[in-house]
């Protein structure tokens, strides 16, 4: 099936659908362009996501240990 057909279902398909739901589809259709378009950028964007979520989740304690040891790890570990 060519593109232009495809682009005929999804149009007739979203019509007539509630605001939330196309809300929800305009997201995926953005998750869908920014990971075809510019895949690394979206693999880094979907890490530091991840990795938000994952600091998110550190009790104080923890976080003050992982500051201390990245604390000099620019000088340590220079980029190339």
């Amino acid at each position: 099936m060519e593109a232009t057909n495809y682009e005929k279902i999804i149009v007739s398909g979203i019509k007539g659908l509630p605001k939330r739901t196309l809300q929800e589809i305009a997201d995926f259709v953005y998750f869908l362009r920014r990971r075809d378009i510019d895949p690394k950028g979206f693999e880094e964007e979907q890490f530091r996501a991840l990795l938000e979520d994952d600091l998110g989740s550190l009790d104080e304690s923890e976080l003050r240990h992982l500051e201390e040891e990245f604390a000099d790890y620019e000088s340590v570990h220079p980029r190339r």
